[in-house]
């Protein structure tokens, strides 16, 4: 490809419309969003972060930007929908840096001519030049990862298998950061998008991008090319924050939905310890009422985070002595991950059928421990000993699936069985297999829990 030699600049087209238009003010703007939210553990791979003007959903994005503090990344994929410019693909702009108030900001040209050359994307000016979807995001580009370079990425007419390919190819450059930038339901009344965000949360943390459709969010291809991508499959998910634009028009008639996530790799720790303590809070309180009122609390949803309003899958161990009292959870999320945490300490109490009900006088000797899992994806493998190769010692946990039956061994099991190839094949005998059983047949997925117990933070 021929290149001018002289560095083009491609200028805002929407400064002073979604956000302040002069440098101090956007830069100040930019900094108050930010303070809505809180750096992760983890630096995560991917955030969803919406694209309406900044007094709509300006402190979701800051939620979604701040969670990626500790991220070092080399660039970062922005990926946007087409909202003004119809065409098949997905298109880059030909310019070498964009200039918005009070800075410049630097485009991946290496990484652009790479995916230009795998005729993975092409250039269009055309897409770019009214598309806030991209430019909504750079000022948050520029406070929390200043001179990184961007790759600016908007999806057209685009199947979800070349979006994938896409973000493969960035992922592999290494040190990729990936923005998907989306806003959810539009014009519906407020009741009807609340619905409807809520379904499309649960599609989000479910793990089911198959089902998100443009009339759940308009940045729908990034967020399933993202989680169908070899690099996006098995992420943990986290639900920052959801807010309507009613909150600010007080127009309940006409509403736009904003909801904030990030993707984390499937072993990354993703819970605040205000996080772990919160939940390892209400499993004391739900086991002591059940135990000694008959019946749990009322747990109001609404009054706890939003990490922990997400759908997730937990278990729950309750040890009586440093010995298993219990121990029953959820392999998949199908419900908040309160209500999941609160339903299973319940259960491990009364209904795990190795153990008596638990009774009064054995609470003051009861540890909780609680384990969330990450969603599991499917392991590849041709032979038993290439299957050996890819288990990693007390951090897998596995679902191995044969002949109509099925075992599962959470991540803590490796204490007391620390070599994979026991561990493997005392699963099998779970599963009700020979110990020896080997078929073509043989399906195994992987996940990986975060686990936190009473003792580990100060109540």
């Amino acid at each position: 490809m021929n290149r001018q030699t002289q560095i083009s600049t491609r200028h805002s087209a929407v400064a002073g419309r979604f956000f302040p238009g002069e440098a101090e003010d956007l830069a100040r703007t930019v900094a108050d969003c930010l303070d809505n939210g809180t750096a992760a553990l983890s630096p995560p791979k991917a955030i969803i972060s919406p694209h309406a003007g900044y007094p709509f959903s300006g402190h979701l994005a800051g939620m979604a930007w701040r969670a990626t503090e500790t991220a070092r990344p080399a660039r970062i994929a922005i990926l946007s929908p087409s909202h003004q410019h119809a065409f098949n693909g997905i298109a880059l702009p030909s310019q070498d840096s964009y200039a918005l108030p009070g800075f410049d900001l630097p485009i991946d040209t290496e990484a652009r001519d790479m995916l230009v050359d795998q005729t993975l994307a092409h250039i269009e000016d055309a897409a770019h030049d009214r598309e806030h979807g991209v430019e909504t995001q750079l000022p948050f580009q520029h406070q929390m990862h200043p001179g990184t370079l961007v790759v600016p990425l908007v999806i057209g007419r685009a199947p979800d298998d070349q979006v994938g390919k896409v973000i493969d190819t960035l992922a592999a450059m290494g040190d990729t950061l990936f923005v998907l930038s989306s806003d959810l339901s539009h014009f519906l009344t407020l009741d009807e998008a609340q619905k409807h965000d809520a379904e499309t949360a649960k599609l989000i943390e479910t793990a089911k991008p198959e089902g998100i459709t443009g009339a759940h969010a308009c940045g729908a291809a990034a967020i399933r090319g993202f989680m169908m991508s070899g690099y996006g499959q098995g992420n943990r998910i986290q639900r920052l924050g959801m807010a309507n634009s009613a909150a600010v028009t007080k127009d309940t008639s006409r509403t736009v939905g904003y909801g904030a996530w990030a993707l984390f790799d499937v072993t990354d720790e993703t819970f605040l310890p205000d996080h772990r303590t919160a939940l390892l809070k209400a499993a004391r309180q739900t086991l002591v009422s059940r135990v000694t009122k008959g019946k749990p609390p009322q747990v109001n949803v609404d009054s706890f985070a939003p990490p922990l309003r997400g759908y997730g899958a937990a278990f729950v161990t309750l040890q009586k002595d440093g010995q298993l009292r219990g121990c029953i959870g959820s392999l998949t999320a199908h419900q908040p991950l309160i209500t999941d945490v609160v339903e299973n300490t319940v259960k491990s109490a009364f209904d795990d059928p190795r153990f008596d009900p638990v009774t009064e006088d054995e609470l003051d000797r009861i540890t909780i421990k609680i384990a969330v899992l990450s969603p599991s994806a499917p392991m590849s493998f041709g032979s038993e000993a290439a299957l050996l190769a890819q288990l990693k010692p007390g951090r897998d946990g596995l679902i191995l699936s044969d002949k109509g039956r099925r075992g599962v061994f959470l991540p803590m099991v490796w204490d007391s069985l620390p070599k994979p190839q026991d561990f493997l094949s005392a699963l099998k005998q779970k599963a009700g297999l020979p110990r020896d059983h080997w078929s073509e047949t043989l399906q195994v997925r992987r996940f990986c829990a975060e686990g936190f117990a009473e003792g580990d933070y100060p109540s």
